[in-house]
């Protein structure tokens, strides 16, 4: 007979005074408790250990299997997981900082000594000197091949200066190129293209160089934006030197260099405000990456077609983060954030963002589930457009009311990407299923999850034995306990209560459950008359409670 609040068992006057005894008793229920979400394991959040003004300036560059980050008087170095190695310091006032694309060194303009110093990535060590105090109020760098440019301003009136130097000569010596552009440029490099502010025609424009022959030679200019434009676009080139991309506060634009003429448009959508306050291109100019102050955080794009491939917040937990700068490593993309109150800075890496965007989609049944019985979920797997998923494997995880979580059998898709898992929840609750596909080289790995609401498996007992005994002597009982119409899964033990002819009740304490469901009591009877023996399951988070009795008559002996 099953225990509940409402419907109590039709039992003799013995059993009536156990079922009031129990009353004070409550049945177990399946505990529900929500799982934390799952956090991306491979993205990461490093603490660089300095503390920055918000009027400092900071750089970050990165090449082979390193990250540079200048930080007031030092360049730290990380791996590309994020691990700091270490830092290279005593660089008074670093203004401006590139990495060769091998990662093998690095280039810092030392406003203060008016020096661009070498640095060695693997000694942590400065191994050049290039003294540049005939080119005063350095404001960029940019390197192509082995040739490093450096842009030079010290007011709008005292004129500005681009050099070129070959880094690859023993002792290198910077080379005017360009002179009298009479404000601080900014600069851009790839191949045989140099692009450079222009704010004394219009604070937007553009000017576009050959400088195939080492000396600059002008091609055109770029119209990069209304008259209301007020401040210089921030400006990089894709590595093949084929596109520029220019900056603004209100999005992104990309020009073909050939014709110069305006490709498309980035991140400029009315229904989601913010401002562009950093911008990277990846090594192969396919991806662009945007850096939005507010809530937008790091959006990518698609740089032949403008499609937002990728987005993510900046993570919440410190007061007003802000990304100071950022660059795209392989595929990966690192942030240096600024925030407010601690001033520490931290490099956040967002791992396989510049990959292409794969999606899992994961459902459960609507109707409620029972514990120990088999669940379906159904999903499907969509790659990129062109891409068939074919047969693919899932990873399946099953995160319990508790917390726990295990790995279940791998799902595999079927040709058109869609899948089915069947499980069978252990306990009741809220489970909840994640199906993740790690992706490829090509396309990054997604995830999908869903919750099946469980409930609790009904339970039955029986109980049996001698109806008679002698007093005194040993009486032995044996039943069974099911959940459904399993052996119970939990290892339950159950209670034992005698109801004693003189109206008295004892607990006999408890008894184990083998694992086949089967149970034993035994007990000696001291007194004539009708006994009742109960016992009573409490229920857990797998099967509700229940009660079974078993009446004995004791008598005296011959």
């Amino acid at each position: 007979m099953r225990l509940s609040p409402t419907e109590r068992p039709d039992v003799n006057r013995p059993a009536r005074r156990l079922i009031s005894l129990l009353g004070s008793m409550t049945l177990t229920a399946g505990l529900v408790v929500t799982a934390p979400s799952a956090a991306s394991a491979a993205d990461s959040m490093t603490d660089l250990g300095v503390r920055l003004s918000i009027a400092d300036h900071s750089e970050v560059s990165a090449g082979g299997d390193k990250v540079f980050v200048s930080a007031g008087d030092r360049v730290l170095i990380t791996d590309t997981e994020g691990v700091l190695l270490g830092a290279v310091t005593d660089l008074p006032g670093v203004e401006e900082l590139v990495a060769t694309p091998d990662g093998v060194h690095a280039y810092a303009a030392l406003s203060d000594s008016h020096q661009v110093v070498e640095i060695d990535a693997a000694t942590m060590a400065v191994t050049r000197r290039i003294d540049f105090t005939a080119y005063s109020c350095l404001t960029d760098l940019a390197l192509s091949g082995q040739t490093l440019w450096t842009a030079h301003g010290c007011d709008p009136y005292a004129g500005s200066v681009v050099t070129r130097l070959d880094v690859a000569a023993p002792d290198p010596q910077p080379v005017t190129v360009l002179t009298g552009q009479g404000t601080t440029p900014k600069i851009a490099v790839a191949g045989n293209t140099l692009l450079l502010n222009l704010p004394d025609t219009a604070p937007a424009d553009v000017a576009v160089y050959d400088v195939s022959t080492g000396s600059a030679t002008l091609r055109g200019e770029i119209d990069g934006g209304d008259p209301g434009t007020s401040s210089q676009p921030g400006l990089t080139i894709t590595p093949d030197g084929s596109t520029a991309v220019l900056a603004f506060s209100r999005g992104l634009e990309s020009w073909d260099l050939a014709s110069l003429t305006k490709l498309r448009d980035y991140g400029q959508n009315p229904a989601a405000p913010g401002q562009v306050i950093e911008f990277a291109v990846s090594p192969d100019g396919d991806h662009l990456a945007g850096g939005w102050l507010g809530d937008r955080g790091v959006e990518l794009y698609d740089l032949a077609t403008g499609a937002i491939t990728y987005t993510q917040k900046i993570p919440s937990g410190w007061p007003t983060p802000r990304i100071l700068t950022m660059t795209i490593v392989g595929n990966g993309v690192f942030s240096v954030l600024y925030t407010s109150g601690t001033t520490n800075l931290r490099l956040w890496r967002l791992e396989d963002a510049a990959l292409l965007p794969s999606s899992v989609a994961l459902s459960a049944p609507a109707e409620e589930a029972t514990a120990l019985e088999p669940v379906k979920l159904t999903g499907r797997l969509t790659l990129p457009e062109g891409m068939n998923p074919g047969l693919r494997a899932l990873k399946v995880t099953r995160r319990l009311p508790d917390g726990t979580s295990t790995q279940l059998p791998y799902a595999k898709t079927k040709l058109d990407g869609s899948f089915s898992i069947t499980d069978t929840p252990p306990k009741a609750g809220t489970v909840s299923y994640d199906a993740s596909w790690p992706g490829s080289a090509t396309v990054r790995g997604s995830t999908a999850s869903a919750s099946v609401a469980v409930a609790r498996q009904s339970s039955s007992l029986t109980l049996h034995g001698n109806t008679e005994q002698i007093v005194g002597n040993r009486l032995y009982l044996w039943g069974t306990l099911k959940f459904g119409d399993h052996a119970p899964t939990t290892s339950p033990s159950l209670t034992v209560i005698r109801a004693n002819p003189d109206g008295t009740s004892t607990e006999l304490g408890t008894t184990q459950v083998a694992a086949s469901g089967g149970f034993k009591i035994g007990d000696t009877p001291d007194q004539e008359g009708e006994y009742l023996y109960s016992v009573v399951f409490l229920g857990d988070d797998t099967a509700e409670g229940t009660i079974e009795a078993h009446s004995v008559t004791v008598r005296a002996g011959d």
